[in-house]
Formats: structure tokens, sequence, C-alpha cells
């Protein structure tokens, strides 16, 4: 990490470039021995309703995602946004990137232990952030980057709550109702509630 920017790694909401600073570039990269789980629970006291977020968890497998190249100085605004998670500095050896990166760590968010926790009835996962997770997803990587994004996600089949009318997520996207219908129609296979 030099002395005047760091790189992150984001594989969730991250991705979608409508919630992140202006002026944030981003270019694709992929993260190995690790995956995506809906397992992170939102502990701030102020949320409106409880709810269940993305971490990651080692496993035997890669998920894409985008590094982001910021201002050291920037950096305490990113951890308060990860709220509950710990940063972890991995090397670029744990990545697929582009040739020609001139990075040697990349800091990525992981849920805080006692935050570790699916999806339950009372702290479901908000259809809100998950129209931003999958919007991004299309956005960046493409109808199989979106279908990558659900094939290496642990956790599609817990609880969640249909908050599109009154969002729960404070960085939520407008979609149009094809868009809903879309990923809806990607998702009702994955799920066993509703």
């Amino acid at each position: 990490m030099s002395a005047q920017w760091i790189s992150y790694f984001g594989y969730g909401s991250l991705v979608n470039r409508n919630t992140r600073p202006e002026g944030e570039e981003a270019i694709n990269a992929t993260l190995k021995g690790w995956q995506r789980v809906w397992n992170h629970r939102v502990t701030k006291t102020d949320a409106r309703h409880a709810c269940t977020s993305l971490s990651i968890e080692p496993a035997d497998t890669c998920i894409s995602g985008v590094l982001v190249r910021i201002p050291q100085a920037k950096l305490a605004d990113l951890d308060k946004r990860e709220f509950g998670y710990e940063r972890l500095t991995l090397s670029i050896a744990d990545f697929d990137v582009p040739d020609g990166l001139d990075v040697d760590e990349i800091q990525v968010y992981r849920s805080l232990e006692p935050n570790r926790h699916l999806s339950d009835s009372a702290h479901p996962v908000a259809q809100s952030y998950v129209d931003v997770v999958m919007a991004g997803y299309l956005t960046r990587f493409g109808d199989d980057g979106l279908q990558q994004l659900l094939a290496s996600t642990r956790g599609w089949d817990r609880p969640m709550v249909d908050d599109r009318a009154d969002p729960i997520y404070p960085r939520s996207v407008e979609l149009q109702a094809a868009q809903h219908h879309y990923f809806d129609s990607l998702l009702t296979p994955l799920r066993l509630f509703n």
C-alpha cells in the first residue's frame, strides 16, 4: 500500500457504479479462494430494519468483482460504509488482475466473526440490496457475469424481504419493472422462502 493510494476489491454493492463516490474508477478483477455468502448481520443501531448483507468466506472457488483505487485519505469513509466488517489486506497473488497493474496488496472486507449469521426471518436479505448487486453485475459483466454471481454466492435460499416500495438499503437504485421481473425470474429457482 503506497502512502497516498490504496486499492480495494468490491464484490457486492460496490460493483454497482451508482453506489460509489463520483470519480472512482474501477477495473474488473477476480478474487481466488473465496466465495460470497449472505451472512453479514447488519448491527448498526440506527438501521431501520434488521437485515443480512453479503460477505465472503474461504472456499475452493473464485468471485468476480471490481478493483478500485482511492486516495488513502478516503479509506476512513470506506471503513465507515463497511461498518461491522473487518478490512483484510490480501496479496495481489490472491487475485487475477490485468497485466501491468502496479499494486502489491488489495483491501477486501469480510464480516466480523460476531456478525456472521445466515439470514433468518428476523434478519432477512433486503430485495433492494439484491437489486443493487444484480444491477451492478449485469451492467459491469453482462448476463454471464450475473449468472456467475448467482452461482458463486451461498445463501440465496434464505429469507428475503420485498422492500422495493420502501427500500431498506440506503444506496438503493431505481430500476424498471422489466428488470425487476428479470431478476425475480433468475432468483425464483434458487429460493425456498418468499
